[in-house]
């Protein structure tokens, strides 16, 4: 009655008897217990780690990482057990599991006995059952397979002296929480939570590392792993959303058996959260395949055989890569209780979720040549190193293996075992396969070489040849010296070879390539990070510029990638042209990235790849001014599905969403049917608004679009020669040419004030107030021009879209230099002219047109595109808005600034419906300014 009354259905949300306001409070409990839980695993964690690491300089451990794996494998094995025991899938019935071998129990003793002892033994006893199992009479355990609760996982809680409070205190943090009235703790209700939770755990986690002091050994905060690497939690709904909307058109009217033939691949899987809801939607379409069919009806299936369709799943269908060991750690444990059967063993794993460099690796036809730099065409004249036949006969071998792995149940602890014999005959150091991957790791590592570890390129043919038959032209020691740099640095850089991890994706039984290779989806969230080394302290950036320098050798010059732009890299577009060299064609992809994919103009080159070489039939949108992700509320993302091997036809769009509830209600029709995407674009479109970038602006409506293609009908970009062919570029840059700065000093008149962004608001330019000054012949030696020394347009670099303004212009003043987040006018222009851009650019009308295609900077490649209007299209506004201009630099004058923006209006021939339009995307500017 609470949930289903009138009053519940239709009270304000705001009411607390409402509907809306049960599901919030439920949303904010769930919250609560989410954070619980992270800082339960952060604290069992770090007490673990340092019971395991303590013990003086007689126990020893290998490295702190060692420790801190191990901890977290004693954590996954208590996570593990609460979910089981949750759910009701360990034998909680029998009074000698419950009271004796069950994380409840312990829980129970913890909350009673502060200072009882026997912790360890109890933690030993639980694994060494879970591992082994057990029948006694009515009890039947049934044992997992070796991977989570193996004794020799966890080497370090063997010993005999080891704190019992550590242990204690894992439980307890684990099981409980703080009450929310603070008097004492309440039970965690691991039914409540989801798998997905552990992707919250991963996230926390990644902030943390192992720190030696003199207290010993402590979880600090400060890796840096997550900021760095861009590595973010997805939302549940959001990550449901990618999932359906990337495999939905694969299974649509699909038979079972080509469900269970899916072959689908997160790249970046961090903790599992893409790859448990795949899991979910193909089983639930394979279900209702199978009802179809007739196969069975819908009253057949239980629990239990939607357990069992979800392992078919999960070891059939599902594939996983991630650089951190610990993800796919996690990743195998969210697997596992997505899937976790109450009769059955883990599944086999080990051969799909698999730690690597997505990025980093070679494929067979890059084998066939030596490493050396090549055009980005990847053509060369060279004859193949190696003969074709080879690679078939290692594929040949391991193949059939690869197949049965994936054919043959889980059943059984013994065919659990059996895999993992399988699969270690077939990856032993020996074996066909693992020299091929020996070779790749030779011709990859020959990027990263270094003088204290040299591959060089030129040897690699004869390396191949020592790899393959043991024989070769160079002398044994040196073959060998070679060899052991290539796989050291393949180890720390962690090569993944695609073809040769996962070859069932891209080979025949007999060793040939597939027709259409590839995987059948990619999916997934990869990380976001720049790789560039100006950040930070000098020290950091060049221990960065050590690390970086070869990873960026090898994107651009190896022949992998051929759509990356010559400035700074990121990560994520790395990502998607790797997405699309693993989608067969007719394959699905959907990622969540940054807006930049969107709007960058480092990432055009992408774009026309994207556009021309996938059918991309959505995007949605977000801004993230509720903190979706833990970065600056200013970042805008997206959602990105699309079909491999065609041209994009038509892209259903819907920007501007900040909650994931609302992905809820998009259909699974396709998007240019559905009207829960009311902007359509297409790539004819784009190249009127963008030109050859294509940049895709930020369209919510299609006011927007009428607006935008308006626009650019009406006018020549700015930096076009058909207008007024303006160029904008930086003058110096504040740390790089710090050594030539002093502190300001009006009376020297030999000093130039210098410029920051700060120093600029609209119209105006505080070159009076600047803190640095910098010697004029330094400033002409600098910026070998003397543009300086006369007055021209400056604009702002940092904005965002989500500033009260986004493009912020004042004209600088003779005798005056500017720094890197100021950009200036090159072009020489007359006075006129540049009062007539800078009133164009703080009118509210062209901020609304750079809102459309901007996220935290306005690049010059931004500005030179806006469609301008030239003196002659508008001679008499042309004036007035460059007398408004002079005089709103001189003063503030609201009236002069609503006129200023109504002429304005006038020029891009906005009606007043659309006017009103673009003052509503202003909020933070005053009504009354508005009018």
């Amino acid at each position: 009655w609470l949930a289903a009354s009138a009053g519940a259905l239709c009270g304000a949300a705001d009411a607390g008897e409402s509907l809306r306001a049960l599901i919030a409070d439920s949303d904010h409990h769930a919250a609560a217990v989410c954070r619980s839980l992270r800082d339960g695993v952060l604290a069992a964690s770090s007490g673990i780690l340092g019971a395991l690491t303590g013990g003086g300089p007689s126990r020893p451990v290998r490295s702190l990482d060692d420790g801190f794996e191990q901890s977290l494998t004693i954590v996954y094995r208590i996570l593990f057990l609460l979910f089981a025991e949750a759910r009701s899938l360990v034998p909680l019935w029998h009074p000698v599991y419950r009271e004796s071998y069950s994380v409840e129990a312990l829980r129970t003793a913890a909350a009673a006995s502060p200072h009882s002892a026997g912790w360890w033994d109890a933690l030993r006893a639980m694994a060494r059952l879970a591992h082994a199992g057990c029948r006694a009479g009515e009890l039947r355990v049934t044992p997992f397979n070796g991977r989570l609760f193996a004794p020799a996982r966890t080497p370090l809680a063997e010993r005999r002296d080891l704190d019992d409070e550590a242990a204690r205190g894992a439980v307890l943090a684990l099981s409980t929480r703080r009450a929310p009235d603070g008097a004492g703790r309440e039970r965690i209700s691991y039914r409540d939570l989801g798998v997905e939770q552990l992707g919250a755990v991963y996230e926390t986690l990644l902030d943390y590392q192992p720190c030696a002091g003199p207290s010993g050994v402590t979880l600090q905060r400060g890796s840096g792993v997550r900021k760095a690497t861009g590595t973010f939690y997805t939302p549940q709904p959001i990550a449901e959303y990618v999932v359906r909307r990337a495999i939905g058109p694969l299974v649509r009217d699909a038979t079972p058996e080509r469900i269970l033939g899916l072959r689908i691949v997160d790249p970046a899987m961090g903790s599992g959260a893409f790859l448990v809801a795949a899991c979910r939607y193909l089983a639930s379409a394979y279900e209702q395949a199978l009802i179809g069919a007739g196969r069975c009806h819908a009253a057949d299936l239980g629990e239990r055989e939607r357990v069992a369709i979800r392992r078919q799943i999960a070891e059939r269908c599902l594939y996983g890569v991630d650089l951190n060991p610990m993800a796919v750690q996690l990743a195998r444990l969210s697997m596992w209780l997505a899937t976790l059967a109450a009769d059955r063993p883990l599944s086999f794993l080990d051969h799909r979720l698999q730690t690597g460099d997505s990025l980093l690796g070679a494929s067979l036809v890059h084998l066939a040549r030596a490493p050396h730099r090549r055009k980005r065409s990847g053509k060369s004249d060279a004859l193949p190193l190696f003969d074709g036949e080879a690679v078939a006969e290692a594929l040949r071998a391991a193949l059939p293996v690869r197949f049965s792995l994936e054919a043959t149940p889980n059943d059984t602890i013994e065919q659990v075992r059996e895999k993992e014999r399988a699969y270690a005959a077939i990856t032993a150091r020996d074996g066909l396969l693992s020299r091929w991957k020996r070779i790749a790791n030779v011709w990859a590592a020959a990027w990263f070489s270094s003088p204290n570890r040299p591959v060089p390129a030129a040897a690699f043919g004869a390396l191949g040849d020592v790899v393959l038959s043991g024989r070769g032209a160079l002398p044994p020691r040196t073959a060998e010296a070679y060899l052991s740099a290539a796989e050291a640095i393949a180890c720390a850089r962690r090569f993944f070879h695609w073809e040769l991890e996962f070859p069932e994706a891209f080979f025949a039984a007999d060793g040939r390539p597939l027709s259409n290779a590839g995987f059948d989806a990619v999916i997934g969230n990869p990380p976001w990070d720049m790789i560039r080394a100006d950040t930070g302290a000098a020290d950091a950036r060049d221990r960065a510029r050590v690390d970086i320098a070869p990873l960026l050798r090898f994107t651009r010059d190896a022949g992998l990638y051929s759509a990356q732009s010559d400035g700074h890299a990121n990560r994520y577009q790395l990502f998607v042209e790797r997405a699309i060299a693993l989608t067969r064609a007719g394959g699905r992809i959907g990622l969540v990235l940054p807006s930049g994919l969107a709007i960058d103009h480092g990432s055009a080159p992408l774009r026309r790849m994207l556009l021309n070489r996938c059918d991309v039939d959505a995007i949605v949108g977000f801004d993230n001014h509720r903190g979706v992700f833990p970065i600056h509320r200013s970042v805008r993302f997206l959602l990105l599905t699309a079909t491999g091997g065609a041209p994009t036809r038509a892209i259903g769009c819907r920007l501007g969403l900040d909650d994931p509830a609302d992905l809820e209600a998009a259909g699974d029709e396709p998007a240019e049917q559905s009207p829960w995407y009311p902007v359509q674009v297409t790539p004819e479109m784009l190249a009127r608004l963008s030109g050859p970038a294509l940049t895709i602006p930020n369209l919510r409506s299609p006011v927007d679009v009428a607006i935008a293609e308006r626009a650019a009908a009406l006018f020549p970009p700015l930096g076009d020669a058909a207008g007024w062919n303006a160029r904008f570029g930086r003058e110096l840059n504040a740390t790089d040419d710090r050594a030539f700065f002093h502190p300001a000093d009006p009376h020297r008149a030999d000093r130039l004030p210098v410029v920051e962004g700060k120093h600029l608001d609209p119209f105006r330019a505080a070159a009076g107030r600047t803190e640095h000054a910098i010697a004029a012949s330094d400033a002409r030696r600098l910026l070998a021009s003397d543009r300086h020394e006369r007055p021209r347009l400056a604009y702002r670099d940092v904005a965002s879209a989500t500033n009260r303004v986004t493009l912020i212009a004042a004209v600088l003043p003779a005798r005056c230099v500017s720094t890197h987040t100021v950009f200036c006018l090159r072009t020489p222009l007359p006075a006129g002219v540049q009062h007539f851009l800078c009133g164009l650019f703080n009118s509210l009308v062209v901020n609304y047109l750079v809102r459309l295609r901007v996220t935290t900077h306005v690049t010059t490649a931004t500005v030179e595109r806006l469609p301008i209007p030239t003196s002659e299209m508008a001679p008499a506004r042309f004036r007035q808005v460059a007398a408004l201009a002079r005089l709103l630099a001189r003063r503030d004058d609201p009236a002069a600034f609503a006129r200023l923006n109504a002429l304005v209006a006038a020029l891009y021939q906005l009606s007043a419906s659309e006017f009103e339009h673009v003052l509503d995307t202003f909020p933070l500017i005053s009504t009354e300014l508005r009018r």
